[in-house]
């Protein structure tokens, strides 16, 4: 792909080699290139929040899981923050994120590709190939998931968001264990803990962190797409109280995981009320939840 602005910085790949599972999720952002229309809706209320987190100081950006940057205005979120940084594992869709952006806009962004969030690909790679999978191998994977991977270096920022990225790294779990696997689960709550601990990491103290993550589909939840906007909530919370939600996404969870956060740096939590967001045949709820003073 031609990268029309040389002055937007590319930081090479830290993950050059092959992997299987991340091949999964480059054909999936494939598959999006150039469907920003589809995304306007969820675009709308992503930016809704990360915008809300910006104040007067011209402050400093880092997304996580930008990818093809669909669900990113990113010459609007210029407008908020000085300094922009686009973090994905996958090097095509970020450049697809500002490859129509013009020159005085992309000068501002870092792109920073090839990351692997999760700290554990390479593994998660290994157990796919394998045919059984050991306890003690899930044991030691999710001790090390638990840490944020400590040879990725992206700095400290003064508002990080991580969108519908921590759903993708659960995903790669069930890729490679299988979602039988009596480990699979406590691998996934290490995965997520280990990317929430991640967001609060590289926030600086007075900073907002932001997860916004998709919870439950119309898989689970076919009222989803059709019901009223005026009952969404209703539907959505009632849907949580049943246990209808991805594994290791309850948003009451990762609500109480954040507040743990939030006491920590003497910051306040909160909720934005779900959205939908419907990507090919299936509708996802969304929920996103900010740590900020």
């Amino acid at each position: 792909m031609r990268f029309p602005h040389t002055r937007t910085r590319l930081v090479p790949s830290m993950s050059p080699s092959p992997s299987p599972i991340a091949n999964v999720h480059y054909k999936r952002n494939e598959g999006t290139f150039g469907d920003r229309a589809g995304f306007a809706e969820h675009r709308r209320h992503v930016m809704g929040v990360i915008a809300g987190a910006a104040n007067s100081t011209r402050p400093s950006l880092c997304v996580l899981g930008a990818g093809n940057g669909n669900d990113l205005d990113l010459d609007i979120l210029a407008n908020h923050f000085d300094e922009i940084c686009l973090v994905d594992l996958d090097t095509a869709a970020l450049q697809q994120c500002v490859s129509r952006l013009p020159q005085a806009i992309a000068r501002r962004i870092t792109l920073k590709a090839g990351v692997d969030l999760s700290g554990i690909l390479p593994t998660l790679d290994a157990l796919q190939a394998q045919r059984s999978i050991s306890h003690d191998q899930i044991s030691e994977l999710s001790e090390l998931a638990r840490e944020f991977p400590p040879q990725i270096e992206l700095g400290r920022w003064d508002v990080v968001v991580s969108t519908c990225l921590v759903s993708q790294l659960i995903d790669s779990v069930v890729m490679a264990v299988g979602a039988e696997h009596p480990g699979c689960s406590d691998l996934i709550l290490s995965v997520r803990d280990g990317h929430l601990g991640g967001i609060a990491a590289l926030t600086k103290d007075r900073g907002a962190s932001i997860l916004i993550t998709d919870f439950v589909s119309s898989d689970t939840l076919p009222q989803l797409p059709q019901v009223p906007e005026a009952e969404l909530q209703s539907l959505v919370h009632h849907a949580v109280s049943n246990r209808n939600f991805f594994t290791g996404l309850n948003p009451a969870v990762l609500l109480e995981r954040m507040h743990d956060w939030s006491l920590r740096r003497n910051v306040a939590v909160k909720t934005h009320p779900a959205w939908r967001w419907t990507l090919g045949p299936r509708c996802f709820a969304v929920c996103a939840i900010e740590i900020a003073p």
